[in-house]
């Protein structure tokens, strides 16, 4: 399995099993397969304590292509701006969803209420490590 994070044109970040589709003779990349796609959103939260004030980010997981009943998506490689490995927690976080949704949940739908649409109740919380005041 390859998880990786994908950014599309759109400015959605999508994380994924990605594998290349390439064209037999050539070799050449024709588009990306995208299996269990989820989008992910960074929720930001300011948190103020006297001594840290310092944001916190949460990570919301979002079906992508949530209208479609299929979990491998074909992706134009125009459509693709970069791709990158995860962090370990953002990977290791997916892996786990995954994982559970496959073994408890049978009609294909992702955590919630079953509209697509519906954010998991579990997340991932990022600290900001960024020392450096650039004011813009």
């Amino acid at each position: 399995m390859s998880i990786q994070l994908a950014l599309l044109k759109s400015g959605e970040e999508v994380i994924a099993d990605i594998k290349e589709i390439r064209q037999e003779e050539t070799d050449v990349l024709v588009s990306y397969l995208f299996k269990d796609p989820y989008c992910i959103k960074i929720k930001t939260t300011q948190i103020l304590v006297e001594d840290e004030s310092r944001p916190k980010h949460e990570l919301a997981y979002y079906k992508w292509m949530s209208l479609s009943k299929d979990d491998d998506i074909i992706v134009n490689k125009d459509w693709v701006v970069c791709i990158t490995d995860p962090l370990d927690s953002v990977k290791q976080n997916y892996e786990e969803r995954m994982n559970g949704r496959r073994s408890n949940d049978s009609n294909g739908s992702s955590y919630g209420s079953g509209n697509g649409i519906s954010e998991s109740n579990s997340s991932v919380t990022l600290s900001e490590s960024n020392d450096s005041n650039s004011g813009d």
